[in-house]
């Protein structure tokens, strides 16, 4: 099913709008995780720096003495810083230590992420900040801090050269000098509050976007249906319109799309051609009305034409068989008498031929006009082929037996019952049979078969004479034509009053020959059938006249 414009727009623009959604809210997430670092790392740096700080002044006051132990000393710093973080510890949830390589409290040991950190101090001294997340025990998440702490004046005092000299807390000196990484400070900063503002924030953040996403969808939305599908629905409305034959449109229909510059472009574009498609079919009305006219005056002249053609034949056909008929019977008349000398019989049997063939070329001369204008009748009745084939094969056996023509009479058994006119039947057979028999050479053979196909019988007419060219199978049953080669006597009817007869049956004629190799004519008959008069016969009652 083919999608509409505006659902296929609004398809790509909500994927694009989606797209820039997720890089958008995945960038925001990336930038608050960047965001909770950073200020965990402000964080964290700014507690070590407090604590170095503390180190630091405690290191300047390191002469005042203090009780510490059961007996009156000075603390040492990392004393102090001890305290510090411990108390610092308490008040929050942060966790702040003082640790080394080599520590002289063991609580101050490093674990494998300070001992990672110190290795990386010691081995770059611009290094000062090292930084990661990391999960604890309890499968929290922790931003772990460490800050590099180098030796100055204030730690050479307990911690410089030379090397092993016991300090004033009775600790051996490491022999640092100034610059050298006197240990860090390792700050744990819980993340879980953090994470949760972070989390918080990009939820909102995306709220806000999908409403805002939603929003402007809608807007888009509404915005395409007004200024585009709107438009486009109303100018295919009145497309179809004029493709149903309206080609009038009224102001009101194309209002719509003159809203928008470009569509009213296509507007003022459908306008001029509409009114073009209306002047056009107006003058192609005209003049179709005009041939129409013409057409009909043309057919009533081909109408009275092929009447007079038709009343011509029939009048001269019935003017010349009367007087032909008389010198028929006259002639046969004259031959019966058994005084004619031999040459005054042989001239009077010219004339009797001659006159037959006449009399048979006028008969059907009437009979082809009579099928134009549609006045024969046909009579009929149920008929057997075979009785039908014996009598016409009867009637031509002598001229078979003059030329010495062997005719073979073929039958198939059983053949089932015709509905045909007997009288037309046989004028279509009688003409294929004496077609075969003149083209035949003497001594030849001419077949005559009749079987049944389907709901027909099929009758054929086989002679061994020269044969038909392909090109002239079809217009040999065209009135008057007759094939090319040398033929005959004959006026070029039989076949066309032959085709005209068997259609008139709602039958089939047609040749199959090849030249040098003879010719098959055959046609078909509707058999008889007990619930009508024959089967195929309705079209042929219909055309047969009354």
């Amino acid at each position: 099913m083919t999608q509409s414009l505006t659902a296929k727009f609004m398809i790509g623009i909500t994927g694009i709008v989606a797209a820039v959604l997720f890089l958008s809210l995945m960038w925001d997430f990336e930038y608050q995780q960047r965001q909770t670092d950073g200020d965990l790392l402000a964080k964290a740096s700014l507690v070590a720096k407090q604590q170095q700080a503390t180190r630091s002044f405690m290191a300047e006051s390191s002469k005042t003495d203090f009780v510490h132990g059961g007996e009156a000393r000075s603390l040492l710093p990392s004393e102090i810083g001890e305290g510090v973080s411990d108390i610092f510890a308490d008040l929050s949830k942060s966790q702040v230590k003082q640790t080394h390589l080599t520590v002289r409290n063991e609580a101050n040991t490093p674990d494998e992420f300070e001992r990672h950190a110190l290795e990386l101090f010691a081995a770059d001294s611009s290094l000062n900040e090292y930084s990661q997340r990391v999960t604890l025990a309890d499968g929290s998440y922790a931003f772990r801090y460490m800050m590099a702490m180098r030796a100055d004046q204030s730690c050479l005092l307990c911690h410089g050269e030379p090397v092993g000299e016991l300090d004033k807390t009775g600790y051996p000196k490491e022999g640092y000098k100034e610059g050298d990484l006197a240990g860090a400070i390792s700050v744990i900063l819980p993340m879980r509050d953090a994470l949760h503002a972070a989390r918080a924030e990009s939820i909102r953040l995306a709220i806000l976007v999908l409403a805002l996403a939603a929003l402007t969808l809608a807007l888009i939305w509404f915005l395409l249906w007004r200024q585009v599908a709107s438009p486009l629905a109303q100018l295919a409305g009145v497309a179809a319109s004029v493709g149903a034959g309206h080609l009038r449109i009224e102001p009101p229909e194309l209002k719509p799309l003159y809203l928008n510059r470009e569509t009213a472009v296509v507007a003022d574009a459908f306008e001029q051609m509409t009114r073009r498609l209306q002047e056009m079919y107006d003058g192609l009305e005209q003049k179709v009305l005009e041939r129409t006219a013409e057409l009909q005056e043309a057919n009533q002249e081909l109408e009275r034409a092929s009447r007079h053609k038709s009343e011509f034949l029939s009048m001269v056909s019935h003017e010349f068989r009367t007087p032909l008929t008389s010198v028929i019977t006259f002639t046969e008349l004259l031959l019966a008498d058994e005084h004619l000398k031999p040459e005054q019989r042989e001239n009077l049997q010219d004339v009797l031929e001659s006159s037959q063939a006449l009399l048979r070329m006028i008969n059907d001369l009437l009979d082809l006009s009579r099928l134009d204008a549609g006045k024969i009748k046909l009579f009929r009745e149920v008929l057997d082929i075979h009785d039908l084939v014996r009598d016409v094969v009867r009637t031509v056996h002598t001229l078979a037996e003059k030329k010495g023509i062997d005719l073979v009479v073929e039958p198939a058994p059983d053949l089932p019952l015709v509905y045909a006119d007997e009288l037309r039947i046989s004028q279509v057979l009688l003409n294929l049979l004496g077609n075969a028999l003149k083209f035949t050479p003497n001594e030849g053979t001419v077949r005559v078969t009749a079987k049944a196909t389907d709901d027909k019988v099929l009758v054929a007419v086989t002679d061994t004479g020269v044969g038909i060219a392909e090109e002239e199978q079809e217009r040999i049953f065209e009135a008057f034509r007759q094939a090319g080669r040398q033929r005959p006597e004959g006026s070029g009817l039989g076949l066309a009053l032959a085709r005209s007869l068997v259609e008139l049956h709602g039958g089939r004629i047609w040749v199959e020959s090849r030249l040098g190799e003879g010719a098959t004519f055959a046609f078909t008959l509707p058999i008889w059938s007990e619930q009508g008069r024959g089967l195929h016969d309705d079209r042929s009652e219909a055309n047969s006249g009354s």
